[in-house]
């Protein structure tokens, strides 16, 4: 008996999600994970030679299936064993909590058995056992993701500007998004033209250190959004940007979370404090947090 170790943390939603132009002039979907380290998955798995599989809690069925599928890649499809998981990140709120469960899962997995996967490994695994994964395997980094292949299309420039964000789940009364329900958005000719040109504004606003021009597409993206699923109180949303000193606002796509996005080192003030109460009174918002990406990454609750 075999003892592994996995862990990954989750995301934030999207800076960028849409349907991309490729060279060759087909299309696929892509998207731009804003990664955050405040909620995370681990999980532990014990080998064995039963052939099976089994998890705690039971309903992770997804980690189950990525055990599976990483035994069978690697050569061990007459192992099995016990997988036990550990999530600090709340479900169906858009932070990557399945994908999160899974990239844990295979590393345990791999773990067990001294191997160390690589993320190009690890995102393929995760694609066959969820349909659809986040770029969680590559850490902190900023990607241009084709989330149903598994594949990376771009890496960002760098080093990417830190800025700070206060997210919250704009939709704690809602219950949550069931991803696997969900098909894939049909863009227009039109919008996929406006998200190739979003995303060379993004790539343009970390080559100049511009925060102020990522904010504006993570915004125009959140607003594209709204056409296929619109988020509760995202007009009230959207006017609190400019009122409380923001440079925009990041949404996960699939998802009730949002994050107001602010310069580096900016001020916890009495006014900020104020229009964070007035969510919590118009949406019923139940509580904040405060990190940051890019840059020297930290990350902090927000009291």
């Amino acid at each position: 008996m075999n003892f592994g170790y996995g862990f990954a943390p989750a995301h934030h939603g999207e800076m960028l999600q849409g349907v991309f132009r490729s060279s060759g002039g087909s299309f696929r979907q892509g998207l731009i994970s804003l990664p955050c380290d405040l909620f995370w998955s681990e999980t532990f798995f014990l080998s064995d030679s039963s052939g099976v599989v089994r998890v705690q809690p039971a309903n992770k069925w997804k980690s189950r299936r990525a055990a599976e599928i990483a035994l069978a890649y690697l050569g061990k499809r007459s192992a099995g064993g016990r997988l036990f998981i550990s999530s600090r990140v709340p479900e169906k709120l858009g932070l990557g909590s399945s994908s999160s469960d899974v990239v844990a899962a295979v590393r345990a997995v791999a773990s067990s058995f001294k191997i160390r996967l690589s993320p190009e490994e690890i995102s393929r695994i995760s694609i066959q056992a969820e349909i659809a994964s986040d770029p969680l395997a590559w850490g902190r980094r900023f990607l241009h993701f084709a989330q149903r292949e598994g594949r990376v299309i771009d890496e960002m420039p760098s080093p990417i500007p830190a800025f700070e964000i206060v997210g919250f789940n704009a939709d704690p009364m809602g219950g949550g998004v069931d991803t696997l329900g969900l098909a894939p958005p049909a863009h227009t000719d039109a919008e996929v033209r406006l998200f190739d040109d979003l995303l060379g504004q993004f790539r343009r606003g970390i080559e100049k250190q511009d925060i102020e021009a990522i904010a504006t597409v993570a915004t125009q993206s959140a607003k594209l959004n709204q056409r296929f699923m619109k988020l509760n109180g995202f007009e009230l949303l959207e006017d609190m940007v400019h009122r409380i000193g923001a440079l925009g606002l990041q949404i996960a796509h699939s998802g009730t979370v949002v994050g107001f996005l602010f310069p580096p080192n900016m001020a916890i003030d009495q006014n900020l404090k104020r229009y964070l109460a007035i969510l919590r009174d118009e949406l019923g918002v139940d509580g904040f947090w405060h990190f940051r990406a890019g840059g020297a990454f930290t990350a902090a609750e927000l009291s």
